[in-house]
């Protein structure tokens, strides 16, 4: 099986790409990290120990991303995550988090690859959590009934970082519908 994983050389990326590279027996795995973060420089020597080669390229140039070679599943890892980047710097996390996942989704039909995304559960709507939180005492065990799930409130602000990720799972649903790509979608907490 071949394995391409997007922002490989992040802490959630690297991580994952030597858990498979050991666990998936004759595996090829690649990744694709732009090396921006100051970790990503250690993750990647980290990553080559175990024979992964990393692709040093920005997720928003589709040129470069289609000339990497064939792969059989993509897992995103990719994410411009933090949320006062979104405020300072939009466009940058637009590009990396939704046009990025549009190029994936573009080698994902030209690879006729699957795709499992990595999302965030920044996706949900900041009042309707402001609202489930009112008024709880935290200092005790946090009560069950306070489970965000699935399907909890998506509308509303979020934050341009969450709002990308959104906007990302739905093009995923759409590329699916009309491309008949394979894909899991995981909201990490």
């Amino acid at each position: 099986m071949k394995i391409l994983i997007t922002g490989g050389c992040g802490f959630v990326g690297s991580n994952l790409a030597i858990f498979l590279k050991k666990n998936i027996k004759n595996s090829k795995i690649i990744s694709i990290d732009n090396l921006f973060r100051p970790g990503s420089k250690i993750n990647k020597k980290r990553v080559e120990k175990h024979g992964i080669k990393n692709f040093n390229l920005n997720i928003s140039n589709y040129k470069k991303i289609k000339k990497i070679p064939k792969v059989n599943l993509i897992i995103d890892c990719c994410a411009e995550a933090a949320v006062e980047v979104s405020k300072k710097d939009p466009d940058r996390v637009i590009y990396t988090n939704f046009l990025g996942t549009h190029n994936i989704l573009k080698k994902c039909i030209k690879d006729k690859a699957n795709i499992i995304f990595l999302s965030s559960s920044r996706v949900y709507s900041i009042n309707a959590i402001r609202d489930l939180i009112k008024n709880k005492n935290f200092k005790s065990k946090i009560n069950k009934k306070l489970k965000i799930k699935e399907n909890f409130d998506t509308n509303g602000v979020k934050s341009i970082y969450g709002l990308s990720k959104l906007a990302s799972e739905d093009l995923i649903k759409e590329i699916n519908y009309s491309n008949n790509i394979n894909y899991t979608i995981n909201r990490f907490g």
